[in-house]
Parts: structure tokens; C-alpha cells; sequence
């Protein structure tokens, strides 16, 4: 398979080195001879795993590994956490570090690192603050879940440590930090666990489960036939844990045996200080975390070296284990019920498959921008025996990597490299692959220098993601197997060069679809312009209606791929013999490829941003539209773009009177007739289907109007064909559904703006119409999208105390950014209207003047704050009477 795939060059970015060695170094403390050479561990993570909060899988604004890869380095007691060239952050431990890692747990916002020494277990915010743990048993290792942090006891767990910080006489510690200006708070504030009835467990148990802080590990336990037994067996050693979905895989090494399972934890609701990770209530939930085992296989005589969570090609999860022994990489399909109460739903496996194997490592490489189901869509870059380099795609090979056949200054402009070396490298191998962050990863050479490398060059066409994301779900999976494999097959794309500019890759993902249009296609035979009768072709077959256009504003930009001489072609028809297979395979994959990605075309016309992509997708669909003879397709494009498609406007007349969708179509329809009323047709079939975020932006739009206009709900489907998520709260008409609509899918004020002017009209008025006198029961989201900050606020203040997720990010999304500086402000008739405890207690009032009643509270009503703001003089003229 390998000697007929196409192949691509990596974009080595520098010569890899541990940032932390430098920071040693320009401290003095690593002088050559000083230290062993390897006495040190560090790993390579995206900024968003150490984001606070953590930011939203849906969010494309959210933190991405475009910053640049963030390090740990670990050596001794020391930790260093830099970003490029750049130290972040340093903690400094009493005792030496043995594993770190990042952690999320459900009572806190913030990511945490937790660091697991010889009896404590260190826990840091990104702040600096610390709480620690004392551990009377031995650990052995720490592993991260969505909702806590996995311990696995070492073989000897049931002995006790003697810890060096009493359990006993545990008491808060504070120590500034002088260097580097963090204070640690050294918090340990659990009760005795001889005394605890839940430390018995904790004795016995293999593995143990921390969900806060300041809370005590617990038992785990595992679902076997008579009901849940705890886990107690030493052997089960954990090997990999997930830190998106709830999973964990371990080896038996007496049984020689892999497992997989699913981890069923509760969630807290504890009330939280907003300034502080320390809680203002513990409520320690009793629930017991449970393991169900959903997979197990006897598949080699040792631990897998490598698990990783990737993606198959239809979307599906994979976990994959690299098996040194035999080289080979073993996938395990599973599929998530998300239709449970369950948090993450119910996990089970589906089919297995394996591919040959020395190294892999996950990789973002094909769809950067998906998640499926709130899992990044991740490839898999696999290593051969043979040296060479390959990109998966679930077990579908796309090409071979291979490294620059020239390395020199030019490539490594802004880095210092060990200019010794010659710059040939022709002969050179990899060796192995290590430390994948996103696209990017560090490649090992056969002479001994370290690369960090970059699978995708940037910047990446946004287009050409959105479509191959919508073919991707709108094809069959033949059709889009077959496709990728050409896209990512062709060795002189010429977008892959350095030289290549901007649009390239979009220019070079028309080249495929075209050649797949002409593969079977002749010259159409255009009308004569001699046989026009009309005033109108003279018009436009005429000279000057061509020098017109090229004179013209709008037509000199033209959207027309140009790099590949495609420009000026009209296709003819399949004419060939469309019953052998070969001909019904690609006129069937054209027709599907352009049923969807007109949808995503649709989906385009309603962002007002994405003009120029849509003009480009126009050309492309055009020519796929004439070579399959749909000539109502191409007089639809033609209409919306007349400048820009002018050699289509040509074409010998049909009788095939096919329509193609039209989402404002269907809106008029909808606002004429009501939704009942209006052709479902009009609606892409795309946009009806489950689960499809590439017309996402339409297909929330449709059924905002869909609710607005009459349409029944069922569920979360809708009597129109679409599904739509609700808000919990009531609602007295149909503006107010539509409202909670727009808050349960996320679609605020700044997308209201995004929205073609008359179709955001109609959704602006809906929420004109609830401004008055909403429910009472909403949630503070769906105050501000109706402009009732006040109310939001009040809303905001009972349940903050009560909940501490919620705060004011919450609420800018629903708010556009202009207007996030504005405060509601309510004012009174009279001033004998303002109770003295609501002046006195008011947050708009400084402290010097609402902490004594003295008789003049009056003057500060909320009038006199609008006018004076927070004017200092009158607080002096206070002072005088």
C-alpha cells in the first residue's frame, strides 16, 4: 500500500530540545557534566488542556494549539511550565516529583495540576495555589478523568508510609514564594482514616478515585455478577485513562490481558468560592464509583507501549493500542449512547481492526475544525517497520510523510541550529515519532537530531474544511473514501509547496473535483450567439459587455480557480455509457457531492461574512452542476453571482426543471404561508439529517423560524424535518420557545449579526416582543438575549451562591461586544420609592458612603448615580453635614 500512495513533505519548524534544559541552563544549573543526561521528563500539551475555564468543545474562538505547544518539565522537585521560549510558570516541591499531570474536576472550573510525590499528592491551580495531600499508601501512578483523578496503589499498597507531614496534625500553611511571586497554600484538611469509615475501603482497594481537593480518595469499585465488588486486584494495572470521555484501559499481566473500562462517577454540587479552589460547603457526595468492563482481549504476552483515543473515518471512536511485540496497532471501535440519563452516556464496543505498526501517535491532521460529539477528529500517523512515515484515516492509509530533502537556514530562520551537520539530508530515516500535539510532532532521525515538525501547512483554507466536513457526513462511505484518497494522494499538489500562495489549497481542491468531471466529459456545444433573437444575448455576447466585466469592481476579483487552467471550460454531460459500473460510480458520486455541498452552500448564504466563500463555492458548483447536466442548478448560481459566472450564462437550454433547495425560498414560504405550509424540499437534505455540524449554522436558523411560525415540537424534532434543542422554562407563545431555543443552541446577539438583514429581522422582533414582561423562569441567558441585563442579574445572584459555574462568561456570548460595557440601570419615580436597606446595601455605591445612615440617603439614588457616575465630591459634601 505504501509504494502507491502519494507522498508529502513535512514543515520542520526547528530542531526540538526541552525548553526546560535552557531554563537550567541560563540558571546555572545544568552545565554540562552536572547531571546524567536523561535525569529528566517533560511532555508537550495544547493550551486549551490548562485553559481556565475550560473552554467550550463548540467555542472555535477557545484556546488551539495555534498558540504554540506549552511544556512540562519535570526534574527532581522542580516543574517548569513554559510556552515556546517563554517560562509560565515554576513550582517547586518539598519532595521529589514522580508523575504530573493535568486534571479536571467537576466542583472547579480551573485546571489542575496534580503532582504525585513519595506520601503527598500535590494539587496546584493555575495560579500557583496549592493544596496537598498526605497519602499513607504507597501510589504508584496518577491518571486523569473527565471528572477527578485515577490513583493506582502500587503492588505493596496495603503498607503504610510513614508520611513526612502528619495526617494528624495536619494544619494550613502559607509560604510566598519570593523568586517567582506565587503564594502556596498548603491546605490539608482531612479527618483521621483510621477513624473514617470510608478509609477502610481505601485500604483494600487497588485504585482509588479523588474528586476534590480537599477530599479524601476513595474506594472504587467494579460491576461483576453479584453486583458491585471493590477493586482490589493489584495486578490490574492502569496503562491509559481519557480525560474527555469516561474511560480506562489496563493489563492483567497474570492473565496477559487487556481491558477497556467505563468509569461511572457522580457529580458535586458544592457551592464555591469564586476567588478561591476552596469550597464554602462540602456536601461530599456518597455515591461509589463504579468500573464496568466493556472490552477484553488476550492480544500479546505484555503491556501495550502506546494508547490513544483516535477517530475512525466515519467519525466513530477509536481506541488504539500499539503493540510492540507484534508491530502492529490494534483499534477498537466504540460507540457512545448519548439517548441515556447517563453524563456521558452508555460506552460499548463495536468491531476491532489492525494495521501494521512500529510507532503511531494521534494526530488533527484532516478535519482541524470537527468535533464529533466533543472529541476532536483525530487521525492516526503511524511509523512502518520500513522507516516510512503514513497518515491514517480510521484504517484507510491517505499518504506518506517524508522529511525536506534540504535543511538549512532557510527553514530555520528564528532558531539556532547545529549548523555542523550537512545540510543533505536525502539519506536520512526516522527512527521514531514522539510528543504529538494537534498537527505538529517531533520526528527522531536516524543521525541523531530531534525535528518538531508540522503535518498541515497554514494558513489551512476554512472552505475547504467546511467541505470535506459536509462531505464527510453527506456522502456515502464509498464516495467519500474514494475522494480523500484522491484528495490526499497526489504527490504535485501544488499547494503543498513553500511558493504556493493563500488560496492554493482551494484552488487545488477544485483541481480534484473537476478532473473527476472531466473524466468521462466532452465540450459542450455552446448556443451561437448569431441565433439569439432577443435584444438581451446581443447584449451579453457582445464585446463590449465583455470588456464591461473586466472593467467592473465585482468581476475583476473573480472567485474562478486559475492555477490549473480550468477557467473558460464548460462540461459536457456524461455521454458515455452511464450502465457500466465505472461511469455510474463517478456520475453518482457527482451527484451526491453537489446535493451537499449545496447544502453547505445554503448554509453559507446566512453568514454575511462568508461572501467571498460563497462566490468560490458558486464557480465549483457550477461546473459540477454542467458537467451532470443539472442546468437548474447553474442558472440558480448564475442568479446570485452574474458577474463572476459569466461563461456559464452560455449554456444550450434544458428541459430538466429539477429546483434546487432554497432556504429563502422556504423563508418566504414560511412568512407568507406559515410553516406547514412550506415545501419541505426547499430544506437540503443535509440539514434534516442527525448530528451534522457542517450546515450547523443553518440548520439552527431554520428551526428558530421553524418554532417561530407554528411548527410542532416533538421531542427535540420538529413537525418542519429538523431537530432543535429547549431551554428549560416556560414559555407563553411562540417568541418565548423561540427564545429558549436560541439559548439552549448558543445563538446570541453576535450571531444575530451574523445573519443576512432580513433574515435576522423576523428572530430581532421575536425578541422585541418578550422584552416587556418576561417569564420569570428563564435562565439569565435568555434575559440578556431579550435586553434584560436587570434581570439577569437578579437572576444571577441567588443562583451564583448556589452554583459556581455560573458568572459573567456566561453571559457575553448571549450579548454582542459593543454593548458588554452597558449596565442596566432602573430608575425610580421618587426617591421615597428606594428602600434605606437597598441604598445601604447598593453595589453601585462605594463603601465610604453606604456603610453609616446619617439621613442623606436620598441623594444617592440611582438618578443621581446615571448623572454623577461615582463623583468623589459627593461623599465630601456628605462629610460636611
Amino acid at each position: 500500500m505504501a509504494s502507491t500512495i502519494g507522498s508529502r513533505r513535512l514543515t520542520v519548524l526547528r530542531e526540538f530540545r526541552p525548553h526546560g534544559l535552557a531554563v537550567e541552563e541560563a540558571d546555572g544549573e545544568g552545565a554540562p557534566g552536572t547531571r546524567p543526561p536523561q535525569d529528566y521528563d517533560y511532555f508537550l500539551f495544547d493550551p486549551a488542556l490548562a485553559a481556565s475555564p475550560a473552554p467550550d468543545p463548540g467555542d472555535e474562538s477557545s484556546p488551539s494549539g495555534a498558540d504554540g505547544d506549552h511544556e512540562l518539565f519535570i526534574r527532581g522537585n522542580q516543574i517548569i511550565w513554559s510556552n515556546g521560549s517563554r517560562v509560565h510558570k515554576r513550582y517547586v516541591s518539598p519532595y521529589t516529583v514522580i508523575m504530573a499531570c493535568w486534571c479536571r474536576m467537576n466542583a472547579i472550573c480551573d485546571a489542575l495540576l496534580c503532582v504525585l510525590q513519595v506520601d503527598t499528592l500535590s494539587i496546584y491551580n493555575v495560579t500557583g495555589e496549592v493544596v496537598s495531600i498526605p497519602l499513607p499508601y504507597a501510589v504508584s501512578s496518577i491518571w486523569p478523568l473527565p471528572f477527578g483523578l485515577l490513583l493506582q496503589k502500587s503492588s505493596d499498597g496495603g503498607r503504610m508510609v510513614q508520611s513526612s507531614s502528619s495526617v494528624l496534625n495536619a494544619r494550613d500553611l502559607t509560604r510566598p514564594n519570593k523568586e517567582y511571586g506565587l503564594n502556596y497554600n498548603v491546605s490539608c484538611q482531612v479527618s483521621t482514616l483510621e477513624t473514617d469509615s470510608k478509609s477502610d475501603g481505601a485500604k483494600i482497594s487497588s485504585h482509588l478515585i479523588l474528586k476534590y481537593p480537599l477530599e479524601e480518595p476513595q474506594a472504587t469499585y467494579f460491576e461483576g455478577k453479584d453486583g458491585l465488588t471493590m477493586m482490589k486486584d493489584f495486578d490490574e494495572k492502569t496503562i491509559w485513562t481519557s480525560d474527555m470521555i469516561p474511560l480506562m484501559v489496563s493489563y492483567h499481566k497474570g492473565k496477559f490481558q487487556h481491558s477497556v473500562w467505563q468509569i461511572d462517577g457522580a457529580s458535586y454540587q458544592e457551592a464555591m468560592n469564586e476567588n478561591t479552589m476552596l469550597p464554602v460547603s462540602c456536601d461530599i457526595s456518597s455515591h461509589k464509583c463504579a468500573f464496568r468492563k466493556i472490552w477484553q482481549g488476550k492480544c500479546s504476552q505484555s503491556a501495550a507501549s502506546k494508547v490513544f483515543l483516535a477517530t475512525d473515518i466515519d467519525g466513530m471512536p477509536i481506541i488504539c493500542f500499539l503493540l510492540h511485540e507484534q508491530k502492529i496497532l490494534l483499534a477498537v471501535r466504540i460507540q457512545v449512547d448519548e439517548t441515556t440519563e447517563e453524563a456521558f452516556g452508555d460506552i460499548k464496543p463495536h468491531m476491532s481492526w489492525n494495521i501494521p505498526a512500529f510507532a503511531a501517535a494521534p494526530v488533527v491532521v484532516t478535519r482541524p475544525r470537527v468535533r464529533v460529539g466533543g472529541l476532536p477528529f483525530t487521525d492516526i500517523l503511524v511509523l512502518s517497520s520500513d522507516n516510512d512515515l503514513l497518515l491514517y484515516s480510521g484504517k484507510q492509509c491517505l499518504c506518506r510523510y517524508i522529511l525536506p530533502t534540504v535543511l538549512g537556514k532557510g527553514i530555520f530562520p528564528n532558531y539556532e541550529l547545529n549548523f555542523e551537520i550537512s545540510d543533505a539530508y536525502s539519506d536520512m530515516k526516522i527512527t521514531s515519532i514522539a510528543d504529538a500535539v494537534e498537527g505538529r510532532i517531533n520526528v527522531s532521525c536516524s543521525n541523531g537530531l530531534m525535528l518538531r515538525c508540522s503535518l498541515r501547512k497554514n494558513p489551512s483554507s476554512s472552505l475547504v474544511s467546511d467541505c470535506i466536513t459536509a462531505m464527510a457526513e453527506g456522502l456515502q462511505d464509498c464516495f467519500y473514501s474514494h475522494f480523500i484518497s484522491l484528495f490526499w494522494g497526489d504527490s504535485d499538489a501544488a499547494y503543498l509547496y513553500l511558493s504556493s500562495h493563500v488560496d492554493s489549497e482551494w484552488e487545488y481542491f477544485c483541481y480534484e473535483i473537476t478532473r473527476v468531471c472531466t473524466k468521462y466529459g466532452q465540450k459542450l456545444p455552446t448556443k451561437s450567439p448569431t441565433s439569439s433573437s432577443s435584444a438581451w444575448d446581443v447584449l451579453i455576447n457582445s464585446k463590449y459587455h465583455a470588456q464591461y466585466c473586466k472593467r467592473a469592481p465585482m468581476s475583476s476579483n473573480s472567485f474562478l480557480p486559475v492555477s490549473y487552467g480550468t477557467c473558460n471550460t464548460v462540461f459536457n454531460p456524461f455521454l458515455q455509457d452511464e450502465h457500466s459500473s465505472e461511469v455510474s460510480f463517478y456520475v453518482q458520486f457527482m451527484r451526491e457531492t453537489l446535493e451537499t455541498l449545496h447544502a453547505l452552500y445554503e448554509n453559507l448564504k446566512l453568514n454575511i461574512l462568508r461572501k467571498e466563500d460563497l462566490g468560490c463555492l458558486a464557480s465549483l458548483l457550477c461546473r459540477i452542476a454542467s458537467s451532470l447536466g443539472e442546468h437548474s442548478y447553474v442558472d440558480y448560481y448564475c442568479r446570485d453571482f452574474p458577474l463572476n459566472l459569466i461563461e456559464f450564462h452560455s449554456l444550450a437550454s434544458s428541459t430538466d426543471l429539477r429546483t434546487p433547495p432554497c432556504l429563502f425560498r422556504w423563508f418566504e414560504n414560511c412568512l407568507r404561508h406559515g410553516c406547514d405550509l412550506a415545501k419541505v424540499e426547499d430544506i437540503p437534505a443535509l440539514m434534516r439529517k442527525q448530528k451534522v455540524c457542517a450546515v450547523n449554522w443553518g440548520r439552527k436558523v431554520v428551526s428558530f423560524y421553524s418554532l417561530l411560525l407554528g411548527a410542532e415540537k416533538s421531542g427535540r424534532n420538529l413537525s418542519s424535518g429538523l431537530y432543535c434543542e429547549v431551554a428549560s422554562g416556560s414559555a407563553r407563545n411562540t417568541e418565548e420557545l423561540t427564545v429558549l431555543a436560541m439559548v439552549a443552541e448558543k445563538f446570541g446577539r453576535q450571531q444575530l449579526d451574523l445573519l443576512p438583514v432580513g433574515v435576522s429581522l423576523v428572530l430581532r422582533h421575536a425578541l422585541d416582543k418578550c422584552r416587556e414582561s418576561p417569564p420569570d423562569d428563564w435562565p439569565a441567558p435568555a434575559y440578556v438575549l431579550v435586553g434584560r441585563e436587570d434581570l439577569a442579574t437578579l437572576k444571577m445572584g441567588p443562583v451564583r451562591k448556589e452554583n459556581a459555574f455560573w458568572n459573567n462568561d456566561n453571559l457575553t456570548s448571549m450579548s454582542v461586544p459593543y454593548m458588554l460595557h452597558l449596565q442596566p440601570v432602573t430608575i425610580p419615580t421618587t426617591a421615597s420609592d428606594i428602600p434605606t436597606s437597598e441604598v445601604l446595601n447598593s453595589e453601585d455605591s462605594d463603601s465610604v458612603y453606604k456603610s453609616v445612615e446619617d439621613g442623606m440617603e436620598h441623594i444617592f439614588t440611582s438618578s443621581t448615580q446615571l448623572r454623577f457616575g461615582h463623583d468623589l465630591r459627593l461623599n465630601e459634601f456628605r462629610s460636611f453635614y
